[in-house]
């Protein structure tokens, strides 16, 4: 099977791991993952004696199949990290234009509607936001009031093509924004990734512990049980 089928494999065990026993990887995953299939090879040559002390006769075949639906849980997370990366790199770039656009829709707005109490007390609210989620969000209501009420705007010469340019800014900056910040599926993804690495790291703790107890005076084997630090 290839790391995909793995995961498929494993994907009801894993999803339905309890988030409060999922532990955090305390070593780089291909280091760890190369452990658990070299552990592998190992534990089946003992696996006999494994067992008769108490081992889960499933675990010494569990770590190939799981060390492959982390190799892949792994790989979707480190994709969407560096897509995560990418996405903020372009929002760096991006962005001030943006923040300009509102600058220039607010700075149209006050004037067009200085002499309409209500719709300027809208726009000075517009002002207050300053983040990046406030741009997005009044971009959008700033064309909306421009769309609502175009008459002020046309007296003043106001380029009506930034009414449909700050809707599609707001809809591209939001998008944008969404893959900079991972959102709920990074954070599913990265998940995965963790109650993978519980999964496997329990067996491999389990195997090691019984495999001590049992070669605790034989160098030679006892070496194969040693904890990957």
């Amino acid at each position: 099977m290839n790391f995909e089928e793995e995961f498929e494999q494993w994907k009801d065990q894993i999803e339905n791991l309890a988030k409060e026993n999922v532990k955090l990887p305390n070593n780089p995953i291909d280091e760890f993952t190369a452990y658990a299939e070299n552990l592998a090879i190992e534990a089946l040559k003992d696996k006999d004696k494994l067992e008769a002390a108490g081992l889960n006769p499933t675990y010494i075949d569990d770590l190939k199949s799981l060390s492959g639906a982390l190799r892949y849980c792994q790989a979707m997370w480190t994709a969407e990290f560096k897509a995560m990366g990418e996405a903020r790199q372009q929002w760096k770039i991006e962005s001030p234009e943006a923040f300009q656009l509102k600058k220039e829709m607010l700075h149209h707005l006050s004037f067009a509607y200085r002499n309409m109490d209500d719709v300027i007390q809208k726009v000075k609210r517009i002002r207050k936001g300053s983040g990046n989620a406030d741009m997005i969000q009044d971009l959008l209501e700033l064309s909306v009031l421009a769309e609502k009420y175009p008459e002020p705007l046309t007296k003043i010469g106001f380029d009506t093509t930034l009414v449909s340019k700050s809707r599609t800014v707001s809809n591209e900056m939001r998008e944008l924004l969404a893959q900079a910040n991972g959102g709920d599926t990074a954070s599913v993804i990265k998940l995965n990734r963790d109650k993978a690495f519980t999964l496997l790291q329990i067996r491999i703790t389990e195997i090691c512990e019984v495999g001590r107890y049992i070669f605790w005076e034989d160098p030679d084997r006892l070496s194969a049980y040693k904890s990957l630090k």
